[in-house]
């Protein structure tokens, strides 16, 4: 009865109800029957259902099993009844390599160690291998290599940027830049604007469509720091300056985030209290704003690097720290909570990612060899 009733619908009428569903839902409704199943595979539901995506974080809670954890603006975490989200649903990658960050429902992996370059999408579960970029670099020339991924404004491209030393003879002895745009099969050089130094090790932050990095540049006997960014439809790099030193800042502990539609940067003051430098017009250094979470931050725990995740609406934060721990601050409390969700204790980090589900197939990208999971 509901397929024959959805047959004398238009088109468009269905692709806006199947749209609405949750995630799960909708991913259930593809084994319904071949109708379903393809209307669920056209790019207007895609770009629908993307145009709706609740905002959430996949969390690894075993080796290769994760979470989707699904906010709501105006809950926060309430620990009597031990309830922080609403799981999505859950997913499992065949991949070793952790995840690094996400963009429309794309999951970008990168291994350590020179490990393969991975794109996947859990809810369609297909994914690409890109061609490694490394053609000519052994391990021990290699000196540092970061990774950016996001979508370009304009054209909706999907690109994935590596920055790059390698030491003499081969190298160029200066940082270097290399683009891949999903569904060209092949790398580009970019010219780099400047030969600052990198700074992040979480890096590549995307937000207005450019990939942001934390950099470094010697001016006479001072260190003075920039985020340097990629217009990623432009592919050219600018700068901004970084917020203004205080004897509170604890420089090397900064880590970008975007938070309420703000980048962000977050450390720990010398005093152990969070603190969070926004920026509240994008691109003007003059609107660097801080505030301090009053409290002494994560319980006691030495914490190098603090990256939220989620601002709610009553002032709470979640943030991941040092890839291998949650915390939850209560700005009611001004108290901080330690928790986890992983089961396996063996497990060094946690492998997680800010993710907004998607239905976008990666077998657009024709020129590009997509596989199954």
């Amino acid at each position: 009865m509901g397929e024959d009733f959805f047959k004398y619908l238009p088109s468009e009428i269905v692709v806006n109800i199947f749209s609405r569903l949750p995630t799960r839902a909708a991913m259930a409704c593809k084994c319904v029957c071949k109708p379903w199943l393809g209307l669920l595979a056209t790019p207007e539901f895609a770009n629908s259902h993307m145009s709706r995506s609740v905002p959430s974080i996949a969390g690894e809670t075993h080796s290769k099993s994760y979470e989707v954890i699904e906010f709501v603006d105006d809950l926060g975490f309430n620990f009597d009844e031990e309830i922080l989200g609403d799981v999505g649903f859950n997913f499992e990658l065949p991949f070793d390599e952790p995840i690094h960050s996400s963009a429309n429902g794309l999951i970008f992996l990168s291994g350590d160690d020179r490990g393969d370059l991975i794109l996947c999408n859990p809810v369609t579960r297909d994914y690409i291998k890109l061609p490694s970029p490394r053609q000519t670099t052994s391990k021990d020339q290699l000196a540092f290599e970061k990774f950016g991924f996001g979508v370009s404004k304009t054209t909706g491209q999907y690109k994935v940027v590596r920055i790059f030393f390698e030491k003499p003879p081969h190298g160029a002895n200066k940082n270097e830049c290399q683009v891949y745009t999903v569904g060209t099969g092949t790398w580009r050089k970019v010219p780099l604007a400047s030969q600052h130094s990198f700074f992040d090790n979480l890096g590549g932050l995307l937000f207005k469509g450019n990939l942001h990095w934390r950099v470094i540049e010697k001016i006479a006997d001072d260190l003075v720091e920039w985020i340097s960014f990629l217009d990623l439809e432009t592919e050219r790099f600018s700068n901004f300056s970084a917020p203004p030193y205080t004897d509170r800042i604890k420089t090397y502990l900064k880590t970008p985030c975007v938070l309420r539609d703000c980048l962000c940067l977050c450390y720990t003051t010398n005093d152990r209290e969070l603190a969070i430098w926004s920026m509240k017009e994008y691109g003007d250094e003059r609107s660097w704003t801080m505030e301090v979470l009053i409290g002494e931050a994560f319980e006691g725990h030495h914490v190098c690097h603090a990256f939220p995740f989620k601002v709610f609406e009553n002032g709470d934060i979640l943030m991941e720290c040092d890839r291998d721990k949650l915390f939850y601050y209560s700005n009611k409390t001004t108290t901080y909570h330690d928790f986890s969700c992983q089961d396996d204790l063996n497990m060094e980090y946690i492998s997680m990612t800010m993710y907004s589900p998607s239905f976008l197939t990666l077998k657009n990208f024709v020129m590009e060899n997509v596989s199954s999971f």
